[in-house]
């Protein structure tokens, strides 16, 4: 699993539509997206810009979104 960040908003719509068409991709805060390193390959190959970037802790980025919201 790698870690990017789209270098622009059009990049950013064009690459998550070709990861989504391509097998699974996760998208979190921050404009994250986790995918498998052969989804670099297809990036790639349609030009589309990325930076790799340190991946997150899933553990803890679950268990934030999976926190429970209080009843006020």
């Amino acid at each position: 699993m790698v870690a990017i960040r789209f270098a622009s908003p059009e990049d950013r719509a064009n690459g998550f539509m070709l990861l989504v068409r391509d097998g699974t991709v996760r998208t979190l805060r921050n404009e994250i997206f986790i995918l498998r390193e052969n989804g670099l390959a297809v990036l790639d190959q349609n030009n589309i810009k990325y930076k790799q970037v340190p991946v997150p802790d899933l553990d803890e980025v679950d268990a934030l979104g999976n926190t429970p919201t209080p009843v006020l």
